[in-house]
């Protein structure tokens, strides 16, 4: 295979990585796009309570029904002196405790914090049982001269199934109050609906589940009916006739299962307090990923310390820097002092500033070229020269702070987070540049320098670029194939035009 070739299979792979990677941590993990995105977290709490009549005592709670736009960060079973393991039976989780020897009140906490990673559909299971029709005689001819009244009402399927819920609330309506008066003392109101949804042709289910209301308190098991409008599953409020959002309520318990039983015990009872808070997308879906134990979360900078991480955060920065080199130098044809000492020096910018960093490389480098110019007279050799310009760049450090500071000007005090080295370096080039080529070439690249640092800084600075490359450190393959692409390019660089620009006239 020819090096083209290869550069191009590396190239498109590189970038179907990056992108994979990116895509799964946003589709699947829910990590945001943007970092300052806000993430609605749902802190919950169920109460379980029962008076024990027997020495063994065993509860089995039907818990939250799967939902794959649902995230668990946290999870927590407080039963002081109860054994509790879940149960996987028939696609049905279930929570059980057993205990010994236990008498009186007990009491059972189970706290959680759950979000919703953006979706507001759910995927409800289509084997679970549909409600059948039970109405036979005069409740079946109620609930059909019921229906006929609204008949021409309703355009689609979604307005038809509000018309039904609204009639039935219809306190003047004789058909209405027939029904709720004959079956919602011993089944509810909302398994009049659901006959009512049935007999007129919609697929429709019973549902128990947690409604999620900021600081509620105390607040029963809802009841909802799950109704198939035709393309999808929703969910409906019988109480409020109203559709509600998945994302506003769990369910816990659909059609026949139990929803909690108590075995030698009574008067058993459970009871949900909700509270709802914002926090940053991007902490919620690194919390949730990490409960998981995502391997792609695990086996990445979000697993180090925190001090590490604000390390990286900065070192990944490093890269884009270098993208702004290689597009300047091999496509615009700048020409710099050096190949990544701009990088470094865009570095040094994101801590004094933009303005303030040039002034200070200036002042620097314009010294120490001119004690460097000394040290030529003296002949000295290659590295007690390099050596002598260090000692010189770190007086000249020493100088700036210490009469910035008597002067009441702390900015001179930044000058130290230039790296040292680089100057020294920056400085002997300079030096031999302006020997061989003239001050003229020195000027060129050293402008070409601080344009490209400058550059640089302007992109790294830049808070979304910067926290999109710390929540997707998969994009650096994508900037590794973009290099390695103009790597391989060979053809006139932007700079060349101008050069060649008197040919066009011959």
């Amino acid at each position: 295979m020819s090096s083209v070739r290869q550069i191009q299979f590396l190239v498109v792979l590189l970038v179907s990585l990056g992108i994979s990677a990116v895509s799964y941590k946003h589709l699947v993990l829910g990590f945001p796009l943007i970092s300052n995105d806000k993430e609605t977290v749902w802190n919950i709490e169920a109460k379980i309570t029962f008076d024990a009549i027997a020495p063994d005592v065993k509860l089995i709670l039907n818990l939250p029904d799967s939902n794959p736009d649902r995230k668990v960060l946290f999870s927590e079973v407080l039963s002081p002196g109860y054994e509790f393991e879940v149960i996987d039976q028939s696609g049905l989780r279930y929570g059980m405790w057993s205990a010994q020897n236990v008498v009186g009140q007990q009491t059972i906490y189970i706290r959680s914090q759950t979000y919703f990673a953006g979706g507001e559909s759910q995927a409800t299971s289509t084997n679970q049982q549909l409600i059948s029709l039970a109405w036979k005689g005069g409740a079946l001819k109620a609930a059909e001269e019921l229906l006929a009244s609204i008949k021409g009402q309703a355009i689609d399927a979604n307005d038809r199934i509000l018309a039904i819920g609204h009639a039935l609330n219809r306190v003047s309506d004789e058909n209405a109050t027939t029904l709720l008066k004959e079956y919602s003392q011993e089944k509810g109101r909302h398994w009049v609906l659901a006959q009512l949804l049935t007999l007129d042709g919609f697929d429709a289910r019973l549902a128990q589940g947690v409604l999620l209301e900021d600081k509620r308190r105390k607040q029963n098991i809802h009841h909802f009916i799950e109704v198939n409008d035709g393309i999808d599953w929703m969910l409906f409020d019988a109480r409020e006739v109203e559709f509600v959002s998945w994302s506003r309520a769990i369910l816990m318990q659909r059609g026949d299962e139990p929803l909690l039983d108590v075995f030698g015990g009574e008067n058993s009872k459970i009871s949900f307090s909700t509270l709802k808070e914002q926090r940053a997308a991007f902490t919620t879906a690194l919390a949730s990923a990490q409960r998981d134990s995502n391997p792609l979360v695990d086996f990445s900078i979000y697993s180090l310390p925190i001090a590490e991480q604000n390390t990286f955060k900065l070192l990944l920065l490093i890269p884009l820097g270098a993208l702004v080199v290689v597009i300047l130098r091999n496509l615009v044809g700048i020409r710099t002092s050096g190949t990544f000492m701009p990088v470094l020096i865009a570095l040094s910018f994101l801590q004094t500033s933009l303005l303030l960093g040039l002034a200070l490389f200036i002042l620097v480098v314009g010294v120490g070229l001119i004690l460097r110019s000394y040290l030529t007279r003296l002949n000295l050799l290659l590295v007690p020269r390099i050596a002598s310009v260090l000692v010189f760049v770190i007086i000249i450090y020493a100088a700036i702070g210490i009469l910035s500071f008597k002067m009441g000007w702390d900015w001179g005090l930044k000058v130290t987070f230039f790296p040292m080295i680089i100057l020294s370096w920056t400085i002997e080039r300079m030096s031999i540049l302006w020997d061989e080529d003239g001050g003229h070439e020195v000027l060129i690249q050293g402008s070409g320098s601080l344009l490209t640092a400058s550059i640089a800084y302007l992109l790294m600075s830049n808070e979304i670029i910067a926290d999109t490359i710390f929540l997707f450190p998969e994009l650096l393959l994508i900037l590794l194939a973009i290099i390695i692409a103009i790597g391989s390019y060979s053809g006139y660089r932007l700079s060349d035009l101008r050069r060649f620009e008197s040919m066009e006239r011959l």
